[in-house]
């Protein structure tokens, strides 16, 4: 079928042109999207005016594109080119029967100008690459979280059907409205396959920084944790920026002896439960024994971390709104609503309350002045003279007759301190006063209070 010489590319790219037709007219091809390892990806539209997304076989490193026709780029290759092909139609057609929301639906498989395609659903979204780039904000701690927990429940399923994906990387996971995570591009999807599959892959999928180092082999054993690696990396590059060192890199350094230069995410400023942060350096192991084994494992992880962890309060812009509605409906479930009137009549009893003590105080009067023993002191004037001896008349104690009782009674330890005070003093002394008030008594000053408290 092909001679031994080589096909030279043409000076044009190997897309098709916008204006191409699939099937018979069925597609008809609107613009190029993005080539990978394993084909070129294309938005076009049905017979019915529906869009969907059309993936070409096309492994670029061993074929090219002449008169619209895909041919080998030499004999030697001709072999693994059919293979791969081959390998494309069986795994579209396993893919076209998976029913997940976070995976890509694949709609129809067939093969035409010497290649293979499928036509997927259009998702509405871009792809976490592109997001990096162009708007790195909207990666929040909760939405990739989240985008984590929806890309570990896609992969669980498709490993529990015995497919590994193998292409697990930024620009093959779109999210959309609301943040939802689609997982797509299925084209270095297969079974456990055996060496020679092994060796094609190897040639064709892998990716510096995502790929684990057993994808770069062909005699290494490759399960659901080399999966897991190339998540690993993904949400590595989503938090820190960039993507891990390459594996291949790694494992030359470790061999050697030298440090890995793989820095852990746990112990580093991010804003993410550390716990999270070691379960994503945990996948990212060399070593496959090392790596956390299945989807199913991480997932429960994730379910232990939110059942021990108070989550922090992240608002969405868009549920501030709800949010306050909720809080004003709980507030309101412990308020009941008065009678008609009561607030008048709360404040009637308010008003009349500060009336009752306007009127008291008013009703009081004037306080009758009173001496420490009680005697009412009708002039202050005369009372003062009477008792100043000719001196200049000093503050007297003197004060309303509801509390002269009580300030006539002196504390038991401070009586004689007191009346020793008002001897030492100048003016009018207590032992006078006394005198003055009760003439008949000559006695101490101690005797005369004690004679004074019994009076009382």
């Amino acid at each position: 079928m092909f001679d031994n010489g080589t096909v030279d590319r043409p000076d044009k790219g190997d897309e098709l042109p916008s204006g191409s037709s699939l099937l018979r007219g069925q597609y008809l091809i609107e613009e190029y999207l993005v080539r990978g390892g394993f084909g070129i990806t294309y938005l076009a539209r049905d017979s019915l005016d529906r869009r969907y997304v059309i993936k070409e076989c096309f492994p670029g490193a061993l074929c090219c594109r002449v008169k619209g026709d895909i041919q080998p780029l030499s004999a030697e290759v001709a072999d693994k080119y059919l293979s791969i092909r081959r390998h494309f139609v069986r795994e579209a057609r396993r893919l076209a029967k998976l029913d997940h929301p976070n995976i890509v639906k694949v709609h129809q498989v067939f093969e035409e100008n010497n290649s293979a395609y499928m036509a997927m659903e259009a998702v509405n979204g871009e792809d976490l690459l592109s997001i990096i780039d162009t708007a790195p904000a909207r990666l929040t701690p909760p939405v990739v979280v989240k985008a984590l927990r929806d890309a570990l429940i896609a992969i669980r399923y498709i490993h529990e059907l015995g497919i590994l994906h193998r292409d697990i990387s930024p620009d093959n996971f779109l999210l959309g409205e609301n943040n939802h995570l689609t997982l797509i591009d299925f084209g270095a999807a297969r079974e456990q396959a055996g060496k020679e599959n092994r060796a094609l892959s190897a040639l064709l999928a892998v990716k510096d920084g995502y790929s684990p180092h057993e994808f770069y082999l062909t005699d290494m054993l490759q399960d659901a944790s080399s999966d897991l690696y190339s998540l690993g990396a993904t949400f590595y590059h989503l938090i820190t920026g960039e993507a891990p060192p390459n594996s291949q890199d790694r494992v030359v350094a470790v061999a050697s002896g030298q440090p890995d230069p793989y820095k852990p995410l746990d112990g580093g400023d991010w804003a993410y439960d550390r716990r999270i942060l070691a379960s994503i350096d945990r996948a990212l192991e060399l070593l496959a024994r090392d790596r956390i084994a299945t989807a199913a494992e991480w997932l429960d992880l994730l379910n232990q971390f939110a059942a021990t962890t108070m989550p922090d309060v992240v608002i969405e812009e868009g549920d501030l709104t709800r949010v306050i509605s909720r809080l004003v409906e709980d507030t309101n479930q412990h308020v009941h609503q008065g009678m008609p009137g009561d607030a008048a009549q709360q404040q009637s009893k308010r008003k009349r309350r500060r009336g009752r003590m306007v009127d008291e105080a008013q009703d009081e009067g004037p306080k009758q002045l009173v001496d420490i023993f009680g005697n009412p002191v009708p002039d202050i004037d005369a009372w003062m003279r009477e008792h100043s001896d000719g001196k200049s008349p000093k503050r007297m104690h003197l004060m309303p007759k509801k509390r002269a009782k009580a300030a006539a009674e002196p504390e038991p330890d401070t009586a004689e301190h007191e009346a020793e005070a008002a001897q030492g003093g100048g003016g009018l002394s207590l032992n006078r006063l006394i005198s003055a008030c009760l003439p008949g008594r000559k006695t101490q000053s101690q005797t005369i209070l004690q004679n004074v408290r019994n009076q009382t």
